[in-house]
């Protein structure tokens, strides 16, 4: 009786150890999967998962894995090549566009001073202005379209060196002064006398600069306040654009920076301002943020290491 239950006991044993080392077998193997695919999630190269297993389940679940790994790197590759040749194609036809519209632009130009200085009829006169007023929206739309189209094919040359911000700041500003004066704006400007720089592309940072300010006006300008400020310190940058307008929902905020997004669609804003300015940032290393108190305050914040 104890010698049966003895080999009982001993087949028992060898059971479960067998048992215990199998389902050890299989947690590893389950673990390097998942972290396998926790790998390819970041990684920019194409990968697989390689596993030598010894379950039939995991042989098959490794094979499903695989395969729709292969679908998803064939997919990608088609998304990227049709995302090349649609920025390739926004940026031939803007390209030629242009021409056109800067000719379409002097003549518009020269109808609306006809009109006045002849003393044409008034519906006249305010058709011609229209017609400029229009041209010039058109430009700007034909513009940002062409940058943003270099931006997304990698076109767009950026040259990232020591540059003095709060030069930048300053003449940045300035081009806007007799339009904030015009339509008397409250302007609160806080730059250091001394200088201060940061590594950035001069022309991608006032680019970002100008699409805030056009945009502070554009959509918060019934505040009629507008500040530049120019902070440095522990290592970054610091520029804020603030305007007292109606501001925006927490749910605008997380949007604005989409491509054609507007919180304003009767606007005659095309939508890229702001998402020009989202990526020409991440082209530059710097960071850009948005904090806003409805009816109160909108800031915009960017962030450059210094």
């Amino acid at each position: 009786m104890w010698i049966l239950f003895a080999s009982f006991s001993a087949a028992f044993l060898v059971a479960f150890v067998w048992q215990r080392i199998q389902y050890k077998k299989l947690e590893k193997e389950i673990s390097y999967i998942s972290h396998r695919l926790e790998t390819l999630s970041i990684a920019l190269e194409n990968g697989f998962v390689l596993l030598p297993a010894d379950h039939v389940c995991i042989k098959k679940l490794g094979a499903a894995i695989n395969t729709l790994l292969q679908d998803f790197y064939e997919k990608k590759s088609e998304f990227e090549q049709a995302q090349k040749a649609m920025a390739q194609v926004l940026t031939n036809i803007s390209h030629d566009i242009r021409t056109p519209l800067a000719v379409l632009k002097g003549n518009s130009e020269m109808l609306a001073a006809k009109a006045g200085d002849l003393s044409a009829p008034e519906v006249i006169h305010t058709m011609a202005v229209k017609i400029d007023r229009k041209a010039d929206d058109l430009i700007t739309t034909i513009n940002d379209y062409f940058t943003m189209s270099k931006i997304a094919s990698g076109d767009l040359p950026l040259k990232l060196q020591k540059e003095n911000i709060s030069r930048v700041c300053q003449d940045t500003i300035l081009e806007y002064y007799d339009l904030l004066e015009k339509q008397k704006f409250e302007v609160d400007i806080q730059i250091p006398a001394a200088p201060v720089y940061a590594d950035t592309d001069r022309d991608a940072l006032q680019r970002i600069l100008k699409n805030l300010i056009d945009n502070a006006i554009r959509h918060g300008g019934d505040g009629r306040y507008i500040a530049l400020r120019l902070t440095a310190g522990k290592g970054k940058s610091v520029i804020e654009i603030e305007d007292h307008g109606k501001g925006m929902s927490s749910r605008q905020q997380k949007q604005i920076f989409i491509r054609n997004y507007t919180t304003a669609p009767k606007s005659s804003g095309n939508g890229l301002g702001l998402a020009i300015a989202k990526n020409l940032s991440v082209q530059i290393g710097a960071e850009l943020q948005v904090h806003s108190i409805q009816n109160e305050q909108t800031v915009f914040t960017v962030v450059l290491k210094s």
